[in-house]
């Protein structure tokens, strides 16, 4: 089945996908950006995040799902989790894109690309955390680059592929949907957001009743009610 899956994330606090250390700029840890200088979530942040929510659902749902840490014979194992996201010996069969920002109408993207406003960004101070103290690590200030709270992230072809079974599609639904937490400084509060898939499975658009009538029949396969 041929499978196209359009992300939008809406951020609900700052989001800051680091490209490490920056040259000749106030923030001492800078965005990603595109060749626009928009700030983007790359496809392997998705793929990333997506793949960690999935391996939690289906651990919740009793399925035995290695990590890279049980060596490579447990790691190849068949499971669900490996038929999407590959693992060092197969390859996914899905392309995970970049996720450029706008601020605006996510279906203006191209569109408001030009805009000065799509490369406008905020930098925002934090103090490093002696944990053995719990106090401020001394001179340890730095200066971290985010996205503006009002910036959506946005691909009509976030994730593009084939997959075998509608147990793929519906795997893939649902962790995007657990998925609320992105880039750095999670524990400052950076990164919330909120992120709707909308799914197309061999050209027709799926509907979010049929999606939850795929996750049910996932569950219920997995042993889960």
């Amino acid at each position: 089945m041929e499978l196209r899956i359009a992300l939008t994330i809406t951020s609900r606090t700052p989001v800051s996908v680091g490209a490490g250390g920056s040259v000749g700029a106030l923030a001492d840890k800078s965005i990603v950006r595109d060749g626009w200088g928009r700030p983007i979530i790359p496809g392997s942040q998705v793929k990333g995040k997506l793949r960690w929510a999935a391996e939690q659902l289906l651990r919740g749902l009793g399925q035995d799902v290695p990590t890279p840490f049980e060596g490579p014979k447990r790691e190849e194992l068949p499971t669900l989790v490996r038929d999407l996201f590959g693992s060092p010996r197969q390859r996914s069969p899905l392309f995970f894109a970049d996720l450029p920002g706008v601020i605006g109408d996510p279906a203006r993207l191209d569109a408001l690309r030009d805009s000065p406003e799509q490369r406008s960004s905020q930098i925002r101070p934090s103090v490093a955390l002696d944990r053995r103290r719990r106090t401020a690590a001394d001179n340890l200030l730095v200066f971290q680059e985010t996205a503006l709270e009002t910036t959506s992230f946005y691909s009509e072809r976030a994730i593009t592929g084939r997959v075998d079974s509608l147990d793929h599609v519906a795997l893939l639904w649902v962790a995007a949907g657990l998925s609320t937490r992105w880039g750095g400084a999670k524990s400052r509060g950076l990164g919330w957001a909120e992120v709707t898939a909308r799914v197309w499975v061999d050209g027709d658009e799926r509907s979010a009743d049929r999606l939850r009538a795929d996750v049910r029949a996932l569950v219920a396969g997995s042993g889960g009610r």
